[in-house]
């Protein structure tokens, strides 16, 4: 006897679009006018996009990329643009590990040097000398993304950084919130693969790259 499949789980939001709007719409309510938001590659681009918009601020993206030891396998750290990466701090490897590792690292820059082409066409991020950078990513599992961009932000001269996303897990949020950063997302689950479809409008990843890529084009 075979058995029903479960109901596919309604989404969070209807649309990037909306989820942005409102991400927006709850920063401007925090006070964080004349910020600059920056949207992560790729998921993060069309949200912050979106929040911009609501909020009327100014919108840019930063390149970065997850440090995976296996496709399959959740990432251990992440690259954001030139910075040093972010490790998980509990991925011990051993010795065996160590030249896999650097791999993925070498890896990760790679991609992150191809998106700088893609997304931004190699011109610089602009500026954030003393302003409030506020990091925007579509769902926030693996905090490694985030802090990565943080880091490259405060790099930038940014004088306050804001992690902000419409939907993250608890544990990511709260390591994030240890590290000192706000956190600001509307939706917090307590799965900690996190949501299945946040988004009533999500699509492959190619589509979503190649959209949230013309989005990037928009802010230069």
């Amino acid at each position: 006897m075979t058995h029903p499949a479960p109901p596919k789980r309604a989404s969070l939001y209807p649309t990037r679009g909306a989820a942005g709007a409102l991400l927006g719409q709850q920063l401007a309510a925090r006070g964080y006018i004349g910020c600059l938001l920056l949207g992560i590659t790729p998921e993060g681009v069309e949200i912050a996009a979106n929040a911009a918009k609501a909020m009327g601020a100014q919108f840019d993206v930063l390149v970065a990329a997850f440090i995976k030891l296996g496709s399959n396998l959740a990432p251990i750290g992440a690259i954001a643009e030139s910075v040093p990466s972010e490790m998980d701090p509990d991925f011990q490897p051993s010795g065996a590990l160590l030249d896999k590792l650097a791999s993925a690292i070498d890896e990760s820059r790679a991609r992150v040097s191809q998106d700088l082409i893609l997304y931004r066409t190699q011109r610089p991020v602009k500026t954030l000398a003393g302003k409030v950078a506020v990091i925007v990513d579509g769902q926030v599992v693996y905090p490694w993304k985030v802090l990565a961009a943080a880091k490259a932000a405060e790099q930038l001269g940014a004088k306050q950084v804001v992690i902000a996303t419409p939907v993250a897990t608890q544990t990511a949020a709260d390591r994030i919130r240890a590290r000192s950063y706000e956190v600001v997302c509307p939706s917090v689950v307590v799965e900690s693969t996190g949501h299945p479809s946040p988004y009533g409008d999500m699509t492959g990843e190619t589509p979503e790259r190649l959209r949230s890529i013309m989005i990037a084009h928009q802010a230069a």
